[in-house]
């Protein structure tokens, strides 16, 4: 086996029973880095040792987190392979491929549809993914024994907490610091995404309107604040100032000492960038309470409260779909779908009117 260096790109080649394979690209991708080389050499002799022909699947359990990590954004990736490992993986633990029969597979599927998760689509489709990467180690399998039974799980929408214009004005009377007067403002009137928010730095606020086009997660696979692009080209968003934001960010950089590099909302932990998720929530706890409102929100619904008050204000969906930064305005009205029909009486009022107008005309 060997790993070298061509034009500033690595090749892979082994040499396994004689037979000599050549590789420049792993999983679609140029190898451009020694790790991703040593990932596919490791995978090479896993596939094409005739010594495993019958592989034992827990060997392959790291080669599929590699596999998932390349193919998928790192939040992504990092978040689905936690579902797949809790409700997926322990299907899968102890058997070789050979054990991964048809009548396993239809189990598999009925066991899924059954679980006590909300999102059997998500499960179903982790399940394939795993199914089409274990498919390059010799299983053989029929995509359509794995699927959502329709009659089996209807999807209940619960009913989402927002806070009216009114209650949330109540929650910001008592908020004590400018640097939460700004924070929560930017949730309420912008309705960002709590990664959006904290991926906030002051290059981002300028003259006239705020850039969204970054966010803070944890849910790496090293569990550490790292900083992304936003989700979709769509998320990306410029921002005119609503209400006081300007001279609240100018007199937050200026208590804080902020510079232009920083991020707005800092931690108080020495170990983190940013301020936690965690630590919103209990500020969200915290005032809510003070304000003697009925309920707390969690971070993201105040997102909803957003969306919530611009449909009932009457603004085009449309418009809404860009303002929050969703990819469409139909994603908007399978979200927001429960405040929609709220706007069809005024659809009905239209053709009740002009029956009425036209009986009138008639007399």
């Amino acid at each position: 086996m060997s790993i070298y260096k061509k034009s500033g790109k690595y090749v892979v080649k082994v040499c396994i029973n004689g037979k000599q394979i050549l590789r420049r690209k792993y999983l679609g991708r140029t190898i451009l880095d020694k790790d991703t080389a040593l990932a596919c050499e490791k995978d090479l002799f896993i596939k094409y040792s005739e010594k495993q022909k019958d592989y034992f699947i827990d060997d392959l359990f790291n080669l599929f987190e590699e596999y998932f990590f390349k193919r998928y954004k790192e939040t992504s990736a990092t978040n689905n392979l936690l579902i797949f490992n809790k409700h997926i993986k322990k299907y899968f633990v102890g058997r070789n491929i050979s054990e991964i029969t048809r009548s396993y597979l239809i189990y598999i599927c009925d066991s899924i549809n059954y679980l006590p998760y909300k999102d059997v689509h998500k499960l179903v489709f982790l399940t394939q993914t795993f199914l089409d990467f274990l498919s390059s180690y010799g299983l053989s399998y029929s995509k359509g024994l794995i699927f959502v039974y329709k009659s089996s799980r209807l999807k209940v929408k619960s009913e989402k907490k927002i806070y009216t214009l009114e209650q949330f004005l109540k929650f910001y009377d008592v908020l004590e610091t400018n640097e939460e007067r700004l924070m929560f403002s930017l949730f309420f009137y912008y309705g960002l995404r709590c990664g959006e928010l904290r991926g906030l730095k002051v290059e981002d606020f300028y003259n006239d309107r705020i850039l969204i086009d970054k966010e803070i997660s944890n849910k790496t696979r090293f569990h550490t604040q790292e900083l992304f692009d936003v989700k979709t080209s769509k998320s990306v968003r410029y921002y005119p100032y609503v209400n006081n934001i300007k001279e609240l960010f100018d007199i937050v950089v200026k208590e804080n000492g902020l510079k232009k590099k920083d991020f707005v909302f800092k931690s108080r932990n020495k170990n983190k960038k940013v301020i936690g998720e965690t630590t919103i929530k209990r500020l969200i706890d915290k005032y809510s309470f003070k304000a003697k409102l009925p309920y707390s929100l969690t971070p993201h619904e105040f997102r909803h409260s957003c969306v919530s008050y611009l449909i009932n204000q009457g603004v085009d969906v449309k418009f809404v779909a860009n303002w929050v930064g969703h990819s469409s305005s139909r994603v908007t009205e399978e979200v927001y779908s429960h405040i929609l029909p709220t706007r069809k009486d005024e659809v009905a009022s239209a053709f009740d009117y002009g029956i009425d107008k036209l009986k009138h005309d008639k007399k």
